[in-house]
C-alpha cells in the first residue's frame, strides 16, 4: 500500500512488477477531463507528455501551434473527434466565415450550418442572435455545435435547451 501512494500506477504479475512514476503536470477541465488550452494536458518527469482538448488527445502542434488550424488542415485530418476539437479550437464561428460550413436552414430562431465529409461523418452549428443588445446596440451572435442530424434551425436550437422543436415554438414569443 506504501508503494502504491508513491507510484503512478503499477501492474503486478507473478515474477514481475511494472511501475511507473506519477505524472508532474496533470491540467483538466471542469468535468475532469485531460485538458489545457496551451500545453500539454499531461507531463510525466522524464518529458513524456500528452496534448488534450476536452479528454480528447491531439497532436502537440494543434495546441501549441494554433493559428495553424486550416481549413484544410481540419479536411485532412481523419480522426473524427480531432477534427471536431480543431474546430472548436478555431471556433466555429471563424471556421462558418472561412466557408468550411454550409448554410442549410433559417428561421427566426437561427441559422443552421452544416459540414460533411463522409456519409457518417459530419459537423454542425446554429448561429442564434443574442436578443439582448451589447451597450453599444449591436447584437451578439453565438454559435453552438448541434448534432449534424438536425434540419431546421428551430430544431437545433431547441436541442441546446433539451427540448423538442414543437415544445420550443410554443415558449419562444419573437417580435
Amino acid at each position: 500500500m506504501l508503494l502504491a501512494t508513491s507510484v503512478g500506477w503499477l501492474q503486478p504479475h507473478e515474477r514481475t512488477c511494472w511501475l511507473v512514476e506519477r505524472p508532474n503536470l496533470l491540467c483538466g477541465d471542469a468535468r475532469d477531463r485531460l485538458h489545457h488550452a496551451s500545453g500539454p494536458a499531461m507531463r510525466y518527469p522524464d518529458g513524456w507528455s500528452i496534448w488534450a482538448w476536452r479528454g480528447v488527445e491531439v497532436p502537440r502542434w494543434i495546441i501549441e501551434h494554433k493559428d495553424r488550424i486550416t481549413l484544410a488542415a481540419i479536411d485532412e485530418q481523419i480522426d473524427v473527434q480531432v477534427r471536431r476539437c480543431m474546430i472548436e479550437i478555431m471556433t466555429p464561428e471563424r471556421y462558418v466565415a472561412l466557408g468550411g460550413a454550409t448554410r442549410i436552414a433559417e428561421d427566426e430562431t437561427g441559422i443552421l450550418w452544416r459540414r460533411n465529409w463522409l456519409a457518417a461523418d459530419a459537423w454542425a452549428a446554429v448561429e442564434v442572435v443574442n436578443a439582448t443588445p451589447e451597450p453599444d446596440g449591436t447584437r451578439r451572435h453565438f454559435f453552438v455545435q448541434v448534432p449534424a442530424n438536425l434540419r431546421t434551425a428551430r430544431e437545433a436550437v431547441a436541442w441546446t435547451y433539451g427540448m423538442r422543436a414543437e415544445a420550443y415554438a410554443q415558449l419562444v414569443q419573437r417580435t
